[in-house]
């Protein structure tokens, strides 16, 4: 139940809506800063690009800046047709979210009804549990293997009831990937008439292992399967909002019947033609994060906490017992990370790979804030 609501809200609200946990974002720079009464706090909690976005997107939005009282065009076809152009399929193949999350909430939309079940990994993004219970569906939540999905777990998860099912790849919070061999043996599990595989590729562009699959190259040969990319995260555009969706047109199709019209800004649809060009940007987005992923798992191995190898833009680290303590250490210290316990794993914080500054920074403060905590537990 929210807050202070009135009691009569249990007659008139659905129960699945009123138990549906809020999602929990990354604390905000600001609101810590007011908090705490503190200056110069980082925040290393959201996976967001410390580089910003490319400079050709800043270009593009300012240039249209000035065309903001003319509503997009409400499909974005010329987004579209590059995405399109860019992995080799139709232009009807492709769909445009406000964030990918909000593609998921359309698929939902669309497959769950009260009853229906959407099978996903228990440690890995809240969204997928959110929309399927927004629309009464029931999640079913697979423990990770591992650290990574546990695809053999999952395909036997599967019923007559099942109407979609979440894998992304590579996971968040831990940065995992399933190998190509692995989705291949998992996808021929599937039947060819439902449910939708739903690949969540946001961090596909950081990938450094070249057995990772593509989930764009299973689009149309047989499991019917939705591929949903952002520009959030590599490209640095979190803040417009734009994902974007693969899937056979039919598929798609059917996704356009529940979107809202003009749920893609215009500014957001240039300054994501503008990022897709900017090939600079994205191999320094790449580098920085290459070379920040192997100081931060050397430097935090070294105080004796396993690390979760990861091929996204952030880390995943396990301490001995709750990490809670170590998390509040660090905001008091003025470095927002993520502490996992709303994804089922209190023992864990997720740091994402920040400027070398800031790495450096955060290697600091978490030596202090481990030493702060040893030395409370002794008295």
């Amino acid at each position: 139940m929210a807050r202070n609501a009135p009691p009569w809200l249990t007659k008139v609200v659905p129960h699945h809506i009123l138990s549906i946990p809020p999602y929990v974002p990354g604390k905000p720079v600001a609101e810590l800063e007011r908090e705490l009464g503190i200056t110069g706090a980082v925040k290393m909690a959201s996976n967001e690009n410390p580089l910003g976005p490319s400079p050709m997107a800043l270009e593009a939005v300012a240039r249209h800046l000035a065309e903001s009282h003319v509503y997009p065009e409400s499909s974005a076809p010329l987004l579209r047709h590059v995405i399109a152009s860019r992995f080799r399929v139709s232009d009807d193949s492709v769909i445009l979210g406000n964030g990918s999350d909000e593609i998921m909430q359309m698929l939902a939309h669309v497959f769950i009804r009260p009853g229906d079940e959407a099978v996903m990994p228990a440690n890995s993004f809240s969204m997928y549990r959110i929309v399927v219970e927004a629309f009464g569906g029931k999640p079913v939540r697979v423990p990770l293997k591992d650290h990574s999905a546990d695809l053999g777990a999952m395909s036997g998860a599967v019923s007559d009831s099942t109407r979609l099912v979440f894998l992304a790849n590579p996971n968040s919070p831990t940065g995992t990937i399933v190998s190509r061999a692995e989705f291949e043996a998992f996808r021929s599990t599937l039947r060819d008439d439902g449910p939708i595989l739903v690949v969540d590729e946001a961090y596909r562009e950081y990938v450094r292992d070249t057995n990772c699959p593509n989930g764009i190259d299973y689009v149309g040969h047989g499991v019917p399967i939705l591929v949903l990319r952002t520009f959030s995260k590599i490209y640095g555009l979190a803040g417009l909002r734009v994902g974007y969706g693969i899937g056979e047109p039919w598929l798609i199709e059917l996704l356009n019947r529940v979107r809202a019209p003009f749920n893609v800004s215009s500014l957001a649809q240039v300054a994501a033609l503008a990022a897709l060009e900017d090939a600079d940007h994205l191999e320094r987005s790449r580098a920085l994060v290459r070379e920040g992923i192997d100081y931060l798992s050397s430097e935090i191995e070294a105080m004796g906490m396993t690390v979760i190898p990861s091929e996204a833009n952030f880390l995943t680290f396990c301490l001995n017992g709750d990490a809670g303590g170590v998390f509040r250490s660090l905001l008091k210290r003025g470095v927002i990370v993520r502490h996992l316990a709303s994804f089922g794993m209190p023992e864990a914080i997720r740091v994402t790979v920040g400027t070398a500054e800031d790495n450096a920074r955060f290697v600091r403060r978490l030596r202090e804030a481990i030493g702060s905590e040893e030395e409370r537990a002794s008295r």
